[in-house]
């Protein structure tokens, strides 16, 4: 019997004696669906390309595991940085002092923040050399009081390399002639361009040593930065050294660091994924639309299959089978849509572009000029499984409508 429901729910999915206004129903439930998902496939996918970059950006230059001093002044690092590095799961590590400045040339003044390196160690944990667009980071410790500085800082500042500015450090120095703050001249030695505004204009690299001198932190640096094999291991790296070092460490890994900002991002994704499933929502409202049709067309169909024996429960079956292929059809053509659309969305977005004249993407605006595209499996099978629940609601009332069918009256109304 359960397989007679579902032979005789395909004939009547196929059967060409229903209207035309049921045929156009159901195919605009198929196509709703599909449009939804396909929809959503291609939102989620842009959502997971760029909350990758943007992550991907903001480690490239934050590290994944930043280990500090309560003030910020942690000693005896290389004893430290010693026993960090023979952990399996640290890639590498690089010791850094930081501090506020303000840098003037040509009469122009802005304020940045100075991290004071070692560029052999620097290479291991941030791509720093890898962004370099003018000049050699590896001067840097190398020839006395040389400078890498942002994109952004150099057009602003109008500097190239081998100008000379001057770093103001907001610390007083006492002299004869009274309290005077402490300036410092550094050569342009390399520029570097991250993408991203935050870092090309406000971050400025000098050697470590010069840094500590200038910062009067003698032997001592500001922490150490980590660098993970594997990112999303960031949490256990941390409490593995919170559980070796002293109580008067401070360990963040780069979830803590930009936690406000990861979880806006996921909030965002999972609102729009909320509203996006409206849509599919709203289509599988045609799924019902088309049973009660169908209902209606096939109620002597009905009333002759329950006066030869057939349960109500398997009529019931017959129309919830019917409501799960139209589902189950508009849920793999939308997959197979949106995964299409999402290998392609390169193409098509540089096609509107070409239309419109103009760049979507503004790499000043959203710190990436390209459209990202990540496809997740999580996310097609969370997808699939909302769909086709909401399919499945949908054919319930109709269903039960359909078996309450009473077959002596309908007859006798025939």
């Amino acid at each position: 019997m359960k397989y007679l429901s579902f032979f005789i729910a395909y004939k009547f999915l196929r059967s060409k004696k229903s209207s035309r206004f049921t045929s156009i129903i159901s195919k605009s439930s198929v196509i709703g669906i599909a449009l939804g998902i396909a929809s959503i496939i291609v939102v989620m996918s842009i959502m997971n390309g760029f909350h990758s970059e943007m992550r991907n950006k903001i480690l490239s230059m934050v590290s994944h595991v930043i280990i500090t001093d309560r003030n910020y002044t942690l000693k005896d690092w290389n004893k430290v940085k010693f026993n960090i590095d023979k952990n399996k799961l640290v890639s590498g590590s690089a010791p850094y002092v930081e501090g506020q400045a303000m840098i003037s040339s040509n009469g122009n003044v802005h304020g940045i923040q100075v991290k004071g390196i070692i560029p052999e160690y620097e290479k291991n944990v941030t791509s720093l050399s890898e962004n370099i667009t003018e000049g050699n980071l590896d001067k840097i410790g190398n020839k006395p009081y040389q400078i890498s500085i942002g994109s952004d800082l150099a057009k602003k500042l109008n500097l190239s390399v081998g100008d000379k500015i001057t770093l103001v450090i907001p610390r007083a120095n006492s002299t004869l002639i009274g309290i005077v703050p402490r300036i410092k001249r550094f050569e342009v030695s390399s520029i570097f361009n991250f993408g991203m505004q935050q870092y090309d204009k406000n971050l400025v690299f000098i050697d470590i040593k010069e840094a500590q001198k200038l910062y009067e932190m003698k032997n001592n640096i500001t922490g150490i930065r980590l660098k993970l094999y594997d990112l999303f291991q960031s949490p256990k790296m941390a409490r593995i050294i919170n559980s070796q070092l002293k109580s008067n460490y401070i360990v963040i890994d780069w979830t803590m660091m930009n936690k406000n900002f990861f979880n806006a991002l996921r909030m965002e994704k999972t609102m729009l994924m909320l509203l996006m499933f409206l849509i599919v929502l709203v289509a599988t409202f045609n799924i019902i639309s088309s049973l009660f049709m169908v209902v209606s067309e096939k109620k002597y169909d009905i009333a002759i299959l329950k006066t030869i024996g057939m349960s109500s429960k398997n009529i019931m079956n017959i129309f919830i089978l019917q409501g799960t292929f139209l589902g189950i059809t508009g849920i793999i053509f939308g997959l197979f849509l949106g995964i299409l659309i999402t290998l392609n969305l390169d193409h098509i977005v540089s096609l509107i572009e070409y239309i419109i004249g103009s760049k979507l993407l503004s790499a000043d605006i959203y710190m990436i000029s390209t459209v990202p595209a990540k496809i997740e499996i999580l996310d097609i099978l969370y997808i699939s499984i909302v769909s086709f629940i909401f399919s499945l609601v949908a054919t319930i009332y109709p269903a039960v409508r359909a078996s309450k069918t009473m077959p002596a009256e309908t007859l006798k109304g025939n």
